[in-house]
């Protein structure tokens, strides 16, 4: 039989043209994520093949399912991209709430999409076969689904070809044979994208790596262009976009800009840009203290612009109308609304240069810091973590500058008497297991303790070791000492309290929440007392708990000889990166205290652990704390003891001969 030509083009590929393209820019490929329903790419339904356990959480994998779905249709709410080769967890709709199945991609089936956009000419069979010559051939257009082979969609090969039945108008249903990464659909899109470089011509064929002679990169444009079409398969998408020259094809998705209509109020010092596309791009003005309507945003991390600053790349940007004209704004690209006021003085040893904003250099000058004092009146974290910012004063001028953990710059606060820096070196952390048979273990199956009435109960003797901890036993005595660097801890045998020593000191007795028990040859105290008498700080999970240590080294001031005011302040600053997460529960476990005799700071004692870290951006770590101690001292001279605690544990300690005036 004679093979036909059929150009049955259809109305869509009319509109489209079928000539435009892509640019060279990276495609829009995605490897990693959860997503929505999105064109064939990420299926809006799948029909279970087998029973699939579900779970009411994504990250489930050693716990048991809630239950099973039967063989069904289920509805899609989100899906990972690589569903389509491996297992893939979805999160779907049910009678319950959304749930989370992990089928494998042989236990599913996806229907076939209504109508696909063929991108090449195209051979058409009467039967799933080539085993017979094809019967004719269509070229590239939209066609009619009326079938496809079981498990079209599942490869290990994304080149592989699949059977799909179109409808032909000639000759009625055929077969089509067709790469799986050809399959896919066209919709309807409007949505506005910058792009830096388009071709003048490429067709969607071209787009998605055919006919590659079909583009012409002679000449390219760059702008804000609406994109009016997006093609989707299962692995991949282009764009058509409308230009000033007509419609080019893309995998490049630019850089969306989506519509706005907001209000923004400009409290601080706020720059306007004409551009984000353009470098280090001059600035329009400066806007503060007044409201701005944006028009249009960009939410998407923006890997153009200013360079290889991470506010300029993660955060919105605005395009807006304000008093001084158009432009563009960053909420985080000026002096940050949520900086936190401080009233300090720097030493900047290491060189610095001096910023115009957190990650945003002058344009026109510079100068670097260097060994020489400066004074400090903001401090800000971005919200994405990286070094504090300081806002500093110098030579008269502002400016930003960061704030990096480690080196030789020496803070003082000039509210309070800063009297020590001290700095984390190490974490050291034990795991710890309960059998539920009693016993507790640690990772390695070794026994380090039990349980009785509720309560934990850990060897000391294993602890000593695991915490680098020199132990000591007195001749003929029920009693014994662990000891690391300066700090040392008696217990007694039976006995209901411990006593803690700082160097060659005599000691001071503390109170056990349970009595020492030597049991065997071991030595055994309770949780709570563990975590005083070692400065620990527990994490638990499940059936199992971590204990940390944390070390930290410390550097002195002078402590002042005299006070004033009948109340003695004092402050240390502790460089110690930790979580927000971290921070909120607590477990910032330092602690500075003045104490007079044994009253350990005595009933108005007020001791505070700050955090310097900008309340409104939850998603800031916290690296640099400020620990204030105040104590009333009566007229007289009052020997007193500063000293720095995790629990019982003594990090530091300093005495000082106090004059109250």
């Amino acid at each position: 039989m004679m093979k036909i030509k059929l150009y049955t083009f259809t109305v869509i590929a009319a509109a489209m043209g079928l000539a435009g393209y892509v640019s060279q820019a990276a495609a829009d490929t995605i490897y990693g994520g959860s997503f929505a329903p999105e064109g064939l790419r990420f299926p809006a339904e799948i029909e279970l093949l087998a029973d699939t356990p579900y779970y009411a959480a994504a990250d489930t994998y050693n716990t048991n399912p809630e239950g099973t779905f039967a063989p069904q249709t289920v509805h899609v709410l989100e899906t990972e991209s690589g569903w389509s080769i491996g297992e893939a967890t979805w999160k779907i709709e049910t009678m319950f709430g959304p749930r989370w199945i992990r089928p494998k991609p042989w236990e599913i089936e996806i229907a076939p999409p209504k109508r696909i956009t063929l991108l090449d000419e195209t051979p058409l069979y009467r039967s799933p076969s080539t085993k017979s010559d094809p019967v004719a051939a269509l070229s590239p257009q939209e066609v009619e689904v009326t079938d496809a082979e079981k498990m079209w969609f599942y490869t290990n090969d994304p080149n592989r070809k699949s059977w799909i039945k179109v409808h032909t108008n000639w000759l009625g249903d055929l077969w089509a044979f067709i790469p799986i990464n050809q399959i896919g659909t066209v919709h309807d899109v409007q949505s506005k994208a910058h792009y830096n470089n388009l071709p003048v011509k490429s067709d969607l064929g071209a787009a998605m790596g055919i006919d590659q002679q079909l583009m012409d990169w002679s000449s390219t444009t760059a702008g804000d262009f609406t994109i009016i079409h997006e093609f989707t398969t299962i692995y991949d998408r282009a764009f058509e976009v409308q230009t000033d020259q007509g419609t080019v094809w893309t995998r490049d998705k630019g850089v969306t800009i989506l519509p706005a209509d907001e209000t923004l109020k400009i409290a601080r010092e706020t720059p306007l840009f004409p551009t984000v596309f353009a470098g280090l791009a001059k600035v329009d003005a400066v806007l503060k203290d007044e409201t701005v309507i944006a028009f249009e945003k960009i939410v998407e991390p923006l890997w153009t612009g200013r360079g290889p600053y991470e506010i300029w790349h993660n955060s919105t940007w605005y395009h807006v109308r304000s008093s001084k004209g158009t432009g563009w704004i960053n909420k985080l690209v000026g002096d940050p609304d949520s900086a936190v006021p401080v009233h300090w003085k720097m030493l900047v040893k290491d060189a610095r240069e001096l910023s115009q904003y957190p990650e945003v250099p002058f344009n026109d000058t510079t100068l670097l810091l260097r060994n020489q004092t400066v004074e400090v009146t903001e401090a800000w974290n971005p919200p994405n973590g990286g070094s504090m910012w300081l806002k500093v004063h110098v030579d008269n001028r502002s400016g930003w500058i960061p704030f990096w953990n480690g080196t030789q710059d020496t803070l003082w606060d000039e509210d309070s008497q800063t009297i020590a820096h001290v700095a984390k070196t190490e974490t050291n952390g034990v795991n710890i297991l309960s059998t539920g048979t009693g016993d507790l273990q640690l990772n390695t199956g070794v026994r380090i303790g039990y349980t009785d009435k509720g309560q934990s109960y850990l060897n000391v003797n294993q602890l000593a070791d695991l915490y680098h901890y020199e132990v000591s036993t007195a001749s003929g005595k029920n009693e014994i000492t662990l000891t690391k660097g300066d700090y040392s801890f008696d217990l007694q045998a039976n006995q209901a309290s411990a006593v803690v020593h700082w160097q060659e000191e005599a000691g001071g007795n503390v109170p056990l929440d349970k009595p020492a028990q030597l049991i065997e040859g071991g030595w055994y105290i309770n949780l709570k007392d563990v975590l005083a008498l070692f400065g620990l700080t527990q994490v638990v999970a499940g059936n199992e708990y971590s204990l940390f240590e944390k070390n930290y080294t410390v550097i002195a001031e002078n402590i002042p000889p005299s006070v004033k005011s009948g109340r003695l302040e004092l402050q240390a600053f502790v460089n110690d990166w930790t979580s927000r997460e971290d921070y909120d529960a607590g477990q910032m476990p330092l602690q500075l205290s003045i104490e007079e005799g044994e009253d350990r700071g005595g009933i108005e004692h007020n001791s505070v652990n700050k955090g310097i870290v900008n309340q409104p951006d939850q998603s800031s770590s916290v690296a640099l704390f400020s620990l204030k101690t105040s104590r009333p001292l009566a007229m007289g001279t009052h020997q007193v003891d500063v000293v720095l605690r995790i629990g019982e544990r003594i990090i530091w300690k300093k005495s000082a001969e106090i004059a109250a005036k």
